[in-house]
């Protein structure tokens, strides 16, 4: 066992953001045609400078960051045990809090994926409970209080949620799984038999995985059955792919495994990794506890804030700030939201060594762009608002 662990401003001794620029998700819409304009210099694409291979520090010097996940505004929020807070990474990399005060907070569910926004479900390990905080207000309230006679270390983490508005709730110290109901009044044992479950994921089909720090990964479809072996697992996630993320303590590392649970390839060099997330264009996220930093890995690509200038004839020429992966060669494609108040007059697609460019005329404050690609079939991408004000 190890030491515990075990999606407004924070106070944090220190803090420094290295490099954080966490994106909303590409939500679908029509492509816009750019309307040539006449009096204006073609576009060159912007310079593109690759993200840096392997594990890269996010956020540092922090007291003891734990579970993380990506909020539906595409922040990601992450959640500290000594602070007993819960916060939020913003675009420019300051840290906003959430809600304070709280008891080990581990397990970070935003609800409402599947029904529109909802709060933040957040188990309270010192307190054997979740609790839900609500995305403005930040009130923070009793969800569901679980019985932990066994006088070991209460819940780890928890989710997700499923399509119907359901959680599952790993309960670490009794060594079994719950299905809770959305307001949290009914729970119905799932799962049983495990050492210690921290940690839980569904793939498409919603099937559920869990990692259990006994040493074992499960899956719950028609019955429990072990998917894999691994030291220690703390938390796991399914990509849109089926492919299977799971961090170990046991080895300091991040394993991927495919949907039959053969390993595809193993993330080193990471201190007792935590918490794990996925943003939208697949990059994996995850918490180094011991050393108080956030790091990343980026598996396609991501994206800076874009750099605007304004042209003498009154237009924005906007530089997107693309890295990609070392390898990454798929193409990518710009989307930028357009109205009866912006008129988009060029576009240069990103290549395999730039950015892209855009020119646009605007009345309006900001802009969103996304940049999307295709990845194994899957549509991925990231999303940015681009302030467009002096």
């Amino acid at each position: 066992m190890r030491v515990k662990r075990d999606r407004w401003w924070f106070s944090l001794i220190a803090m420094t953001v290295v490099a954080a620029c966490q994106q909303a998700p590409v939500a679908p819409s029509a492509r816009p045609t750019a309307t040539p304009s006449p009096a204006a210099s073609p576009l060159a694409g912007c310079p593109s400078t690759p993200a840096p291979g392997g594990p890269q520090v996010v956020v540092k010097n922090l007291p003891a960051p734990d579970d993380l996940a990506f909020g539906l505004d595409g922040r990601l929020l992450f959640s500290d045990i000594k602070a007993g807070s819960v916060s939020a990474l913003n675009p420019d990399g300051s840290v906003q809090r959430l809600a304070a005060g709280l008891s080990e907070p581990e397990g970070i569910v935003p609800r409402g994926r599947h029904y529109g926004s909802g709060p933040i479900l957040v188990a309270e390990q010192g307190r054997n409970r979740v609790v839900s905080i609500d995305y403005e207000s930040h009130a923070v309230t009793p969800w569901r209080t679980f019985p932990n006679p066994s006088g070991r270390a209460g819940i780890d983490g928890i989710g997700p949620e499923l399509s119907n508005g359901d959680i599952v709730v790993p309960d670490s110290p009794n060594g079994v799984v719950w299905r809770v109901s959305g307001d949290g009044k009914t729970a119905t044992q799932i799962a049983s038999g495990m050492v210690r479950p921290v940690g839980a994921a569904i793939d498409a089909a919603e099937r559920i995985y869990v990692a259990d720090e006994g040493g074992a990964v499960w899956v719950l479809d028609t019955a429990r059955r072990r998917f894999a072996t691994l030291p220690t697992p703390d938390d796991v996630l399914v990509s849109p792919e089926g492919h299977v993320f799971v961090n170990t303590l046991g080895d300091d590392a991040i394993h991927e495994l495919d949907a039959q649970g053969h390993q595809v390839s193993v993330i080193t060099g990471i201190q007792q990794p935590q918490g794990i997330a996925m943003d939208a264009a697949e990059n994996v996220y995850y918490t180094e506890f011991n050393s108080g930093r956030i790091g990343r890995v980026v598996r396609s690509f991501v994206i800076d804030p874009a750099k605007v200038t304004r042209t003498a004839q009154g237009t924005f020429v906007i530089c997107p700030v693309i890295h990609r992966a070392p390898g990454f060669k798929n193409p990518l494609v710009l989307q930028v939201g357009s109205s009866t108040k912006t008129e988009i007059l060029q576009l240069v697609e990103p290549g395999t060594d730039s950015s892209g460019a855009i020119e646009v005329r605007s009345s309006e404050p900001s802009i969103v762009i996304d940049v999307a690609a295709n990845v194994g079939g899957n549509s991925v991408g990231l999303g940015q608002t681009v302030s467009l004000s002096p």
